[in-house]
């Protein structure tokens, strides 16, 4: 029979998913810290009744320097949605014309620009942009009325694929064309139509991330739609995910309709834009990586842009630390904010949290001390990485280095089913299953399909 003990241990050889909690006290500029005597998270309402918290696996952890994880979790659970209905959006579309566009992929990505145009409404503005080796406006911004919407479909009709891809120069132009809009407030984005595969402009995957992140910190949110099999599906996702955007593949352009009118049709719910979490470390700590997100070194610390927040929201970022606890004692881990931008007038927000450790000489303690919600986002955001490592381990090894991967991910999961419940050991099964199955069936589409699958199980 393996013990709590065992099973902990497993699961922190094989995915590192736990060891230790956060015991985490979230501060209002009217309320000083409070930590609940029994470890578990006090959660206050931050401004606009956005919450933050932290956890780990466990409540407590044993003196060392070891590696951690930190489940953080944004809700916004209850808030209500813009009153007047959807708020309005200033969309840029920015379509790759470039000539490894040539064929299927061009009219791909011409359906999928269609599809968003006819979901707009007279309170959106909206223009077309299109590039190859530069970029080209093809519809100047303008209000999104039944003419101009047909003046734009009639010119996106006529877009062809040549030439190379500066996908720098699409997102400059796009940016710009945003900045022109006659639409004050509401909500400003872009969506980037490509096969990812950058040759001209900026085209190194670094340098072309930190013009999307800046573009973003800007108040310009960058959404990504992957067009065909061949396109970069690492560079198309990072640019969503620095873009505090979405990330979309389908192989039938049909399907991609219907996601839009879904994110479309939700947009009334949203409630924050240019959103960050911030994470000043104290002595002893740092943080190494965030699951599924970018990070971005500061001094002391580090921050991790997160996609807008709409009513009922409950989002997962989960942070990899180095902890060094010197001898036992209450441990001060870390000060997080998160920034943020009120859709409705504005204003910016804040919440903020305090995390803090307990460090035991007990082992039988730390593993009696199973924080099952913080199990269960761990191995989530742990499970999209084995699905990101099995994608890559595919383009080596084949499907047997793929299958080791998950297999070993897979047992992981099941040493801890006892806390995360049936539903979610299923779910993350299922997960790892259809990403094999795939790679078995349709190598070229699963290795899209496994890229959507990580970016959005570690959210």
């Amino acid at each position: 029979m393996v013990s709590t003990a065992d099973r902990i241990r497993t699961s922190l050889v094989l995915g590192a998913a736990a060891g230790t909690i956060i015991a985490a006290v979230l501060m209002s500029p009217r309320s000083a810290a409070h930590r609940p005597p029994d470890g578990t998270v006090s959660s206050i309402d931050g401004k606009d009744g956005i919450e933050l918290s932290a956890r780990l696996a466990t409540r407590f952890i044993l003196p060392g320097d070891q590696q951690q994880n930190v489940a953080v979790t944004i809700r916004t659970a209850g808030l209500p949605a813009v009153p007047s209905g959807r708020p309005p959006l200033s969309l840029a579309i920015v379509i790759d014309r470039s000539g490894s566009m040539s064929g299927a992929p061009i009219e791909n990505a011409k359906a999928a620009a269609l599809s968003m145009l006819r979901q707009l409404d007279r309170g959106d503005a909206f223009s077309v942009v299109s590039y190859s080796s530069s970029a080209r406006t093809v519809l100047a911004m303008q209000r999104a009325t039944e003419s101009s919407k047909a003046a734009a479909r009639a010119a996106i009709e006529t877009i062809d694929a040549s030439g190379g891809t500066c996908i720098s120069c699409g997102l400059e132009a796009g940016a710009a064309e945003v900045e022109r809009s006659p639409v004050a407030g509401g909500l400003r984005r872009m969506l980037l139509i490509s096969d990812g595969q950058a040759n001209a402009g900026v085209y190194n995957r670094d340098e072309l991330a930190a013009l999307a992140a800046r573009t973003a910190a800007g108040g310009v949110s960058i959404s990504t739609a992957g067009v065909g099999l061949d396109f970069d599906e690492a560079t198309m996702r990072r640019l969503a995910e620095v873009g505090r955007g979405n990330y979309y593949f389908v192989e039938d352009t049909v399907a991609l309709s219907a996601m839009f009118a879904r994110e479309l049709a939700t947009l009334g719910q949203t409630v924050a834009a240019d959103v960050q979490l911030r994470v000043i470390e104290r002595p002893g700590v740092r943080v190494e990586e965030a699951y599924g997100y970018p990070l971005t070194r500061t001094a002391g610390g580090a921050v991790v842009p997160v996609a807008d927040l709409r009513a009922g929201d409950v989002r997962k970022i989960v942070l990899r630390i180095r902890v060094s606890a010197a001898q036992p004692g209450a441990l001060t881990l870390a000060d997080l904010a998160l920034d943020w931008r009120q859709v409705a007038g504005g204003d910016p927000g804040a919440a903020h949290a305090v995390a803090a450790v307990d460090v035991v000489d007990d082992p039988a303690a730390v593993a009696a001390s199973v924080d099952p919600a913080a199990m269960r986002a761990i191995e989530q955001a742990l499970s999209a990485r084995a699905i990101e490592d099995a994608a890559a381990a595919f383009e080596r090894g084949g499907l047997p280095a793929a299958r080791q991967v998950l297999d070993q991910r897979s047992q992981a999961v099941r040493a801890n089913a006892a806390y995360l419940g049936r539903g979610t050991v299923d779910a993350l099964d299922a997960a790892q299953t259809q990403t094999i199955e795939g790679f078995a069936r349709a190598p070229a589409a699963a290795k899209k399909a496994a890229s959507v699958t990580a970016h959005d199980l570690a959210r």
